[in-house]
């Protein structure tokens, strides 16, 4: 059985600045982390982000788009992506 984070498609981080892309590799290697189970030691340790921010990662990129109902995945770790379009 195929788990949702193994269908989450790679970013083209060709687009991103090299601080916002230094940011998402942080970001999705503390995911990468935190699925496998390593400690909030281990996840600051290589990546400088805490456990409860690995956590809050994780929480979205498994959030779902509401026009789509797929979830977010790694698009959701590039820097000021929003998961709600904002409407006035």
């Amino acid at each position: 059985m195929e788990k949702t984070e193994d269908r989450w498609k790679d970013i083209d981080e060709t687009d991103l600045t090299i601080a916002e892309r230094c940011v998402y590799r942080a970001r999705k290697k503390a995911v990468e982390l935190y699925r496998r189970g390593s400690s909030a030691g281990e996840i600051f340790g290589a990546t400088g982000l805490s456990g409860t921010a690995a956590a809050h990662l994780w929480k979205k990129c498994c959030a779902k788009d509401p026009e789509t109902g797929e979830s977010r995945g790694y698009e959701a770790l590039i820097p000021r992506s929003r998961i709600k379009k904002f409407i006035r």
